[in-house]
């Protein structure tokens, strides 16, 4: 997508935030890494809101050259990850709003089908319990809300916090705090939240 300006380091080694100041200083390498570090992952969140793939990859692509369009202006955020989710989230909206696949008014609808994208088989014991939790995770969430598979999915997929799951999805802090904890009762009271806990230790369910 980018070509790279002559550079003496390698921008692999760089964190996202000095990505983020060099691409502002006109390089090119250092958007194309930053694309790269996180296409997959916008990728993976931005087709739980559209079926079309290509229209998915078009998002992106167009994210990523707007900002280098407006490299000059745009500001540089906290967190890049988040500033990337934000801006992919509100584009697909944008998108389906332009090709009447819904109103102005309407929200986007989050695809149940997540779980699978989950990183489970590399983070819970390799036992029969442990499966069969997973599959009744499997089947719980589908009966979850939209919007409640979108939290689930931003906090434990993307180890958001609520403050940040706020500012992805247009909430309030405590609207998501309020989804999330119904989101978890729902699930069979708690023994999901308990198993998830185990997958990933450093979560706190109250962030």
């Amino acid at each position: 997508m980018f070509r790279s300006s002559s550079q003496n380091h390698s921008s692999e080694s760089l964190t996202d935030a000095a990505l983020w100041h060099n691409f502002k200083e006109g390089d090119e390498l250092a958007l194309g890494e930053l694309a790269q570090r996180y296409y997959k992952r916008l990728y993976g969140y931005g087709s739980k809101f559209s079926r079309d793939r290509e229209v998915v990859k078009d998002c992106i692509q167009d994210l990523f050259l707007e900002i280098w369009d407006k490299r000059t202006t745009i500001s540089e955020p906290d967190s890049v990850k988040l500033y990337l989710l934000v801006s992919i989230r509100r584009r697909i909206f944008r998108r389906k709003t332009e090709d009447k696949w819904l109103e102005q008014s309407e929200e986007l609808d989050f695809d149940s089908t997540l779980i699978g994208d989950l990183p489970i088989e590399t983070a819970i014991i390799e036992d029969e319990t442990s499966r069969y939790y997973v599959r009744k995770l499997q089947q719980l969430i589908p009966q979850l809300t939209r919007r409640q598979q979108e939290i689930i999915y931003l906090r434990f997929y993307e180890n958001l916090d609520n403050e940040a799951i706020a500012e992805v999805m247009s909430l309030s802090r405590g609207a998501v705090a309020n989804l999330l904890w119904r989101a978890l009762k729902e699930l069979k009271d708690y023994w999901y939240a308990g198993l998830l806990l185990l997958m990933w230790p450093g979560i706190s369910l109250l962030k």
